[in-house]
């Protein structure tokens, strides 16, 4: 839907549009990247609909109208923060990329809302995830997205030479920053036994039975199936990454090594973490403390 509407934009914005989309693959999930490009079509549409024609036309007010105006159509206060968030992540990849140099954010407010935590599977609820790969490939997918936090596309990328006796290299990671990551045993002991199985010395690490570099939308096909033939609903690759960070958190496991391991370029990313392995503690607490009914 969104790339249809796309073909309909100015040139410069679909130039935009597609360096945005191709910068944010690192950035976010596909399901996520998706609503973004669809808000940001939508949003690129109303500035085109103004006769805007230039990238530096834009204004804080604009922004404002344009929120002001979906909030006139009846969108709920959700949407219009997730409108917001969209356009946000746009102008910022502007900034970075030297295309803008003011922030126009700034004068931009939304409704205020509580979000919502992302469902975090325990530690059992994966285990029994990973008990239900039926192939080494996949066991080995699975270890590696939940035990080390990788990125879906990082995964897909990995190539055998990134694989060291006790740490997986991710190389050209987001910010173009190489990153060591540590391995479990037990993800260590079943990549050696898939790559021996396959007989692999060289090359792209994970295939398709085409031998084909896997693809994101295949990796997140894979995790849901093993999640849902586990009784477990709304899995996805990110969530074992967010799994991964929080359950590292609440075994006491330093923020700042969290951060590493998930390569984030700020704190700010890792500490959302900390109000996931807040609200866990606190259920924790009600459930077992010995005076919870007192």
């Amino acid at each position: 839907m969104a790339l249809r509407q796309a073909q309909q934009l100015l040139n410069w914005m679909q130039e935009i549009l597609t360096s945005y989309s191709e910068y944010m693959t690192l950035e976010v999930s596909d399901n996520t990247l998706e609503a973004y490009r669809s808000d940001i079509v939508r949003f690129l549409e109303y500035l085109q609909s103004k006769g805007l024609k230039r990238l530096n036309q834009v204004k804080s007010q604009m922004i404002v109208s344009y929120l002001g105006y979906q909030k006139s159509l009846g969108k709920s206060n959700a949407s219009i923060n997730r409108y917001c968030m969209s356009i946000r992540s746009l102008f910022t990849y502007l900034r970075i990329t030297k295309a803008i140099q003011e922030d126009i954010m700034l004068g931009v407010s939304t409704p205020r809302r509580k979000p919502k935590a992302p469902y975090v599977p325990s530690v059992f609820e994966i285990e029994a995830i990973l008990s239900k790969a039926t192939c080494l490939r996949d066991k080995a997918i699975l270890e590696l997205l939940y035990s080390s936090g990788l990125r879906a596309a990082e995964l897909c990328d990995l190539d055998i030479r990134d694989i060291e006796k006790t740490q997986v290299v991710v190389r050209m990671g987001k910010g173009d920053d190489n990153r060591s990551v540590p391995l479990t045993q037990g993800a260590i002991e079943t990549i050696e036994a898939y790559i021996q199985e396959r007989g692999l010395h060289a090359g792209t690490l994970f295939e398709t039975m085409m031998g084909k570099k896997i693809k994101r939308q295949n990796l997140s096909k894979l995790v849901t199936q093993y999640a849902e033939e586990a009784g477990i609903e709304g899995v996805t690759t990110h969530t074992l990454r967010h799994a991964c960070a929080t359950h590292l958190l609440e075994a006491g496991a330093d923020l700042r090594f969290i951060q590493t391991v998930l390569g984030h370029k700020t704190i700010t990313s890792t500490e959302r973490y900390t109000q996931l392995s807040s609200n866990v503690l606190q259920e924790m607490f009600h459930k077992f403390h010995p005076r919870k009914e007192k």
